[in-house]
């Protein structure tokens, strides 16, 4: 099961479709779009990855119920 992810940048509208792995017990992107266009993580400053990911362990534990480390 995949969730979407809603990130207003200064760039625009951010879609982030990520998941749970259950092998690496941690959160992964599958997907990204940046105002409607392909986008990846490993595009991002350090800063921006550390970010969104603390953006998708909040969005993931509100919407799961489940914590995250």
């Amino acid at each position: 099961m995949s969730l979407v992810y809603e990130w207003k940048t200064s760039g625009g509208l951010m879609l982030v479709e990520y998941c749970f792995s259950s092998v690496t017990k941690t959160l992964k992107v599958v997907e990204m779009a940046l105002e409607g266009k392909f986008h990846r993580i490993n595009w991002m400053a350090p800063e921006g990855r550390d970010e969104l990911m603390g953006l998708l362990t909040t969005d993931y534990n509100e919407k799961v119920g489940i914590s995250v480390k």
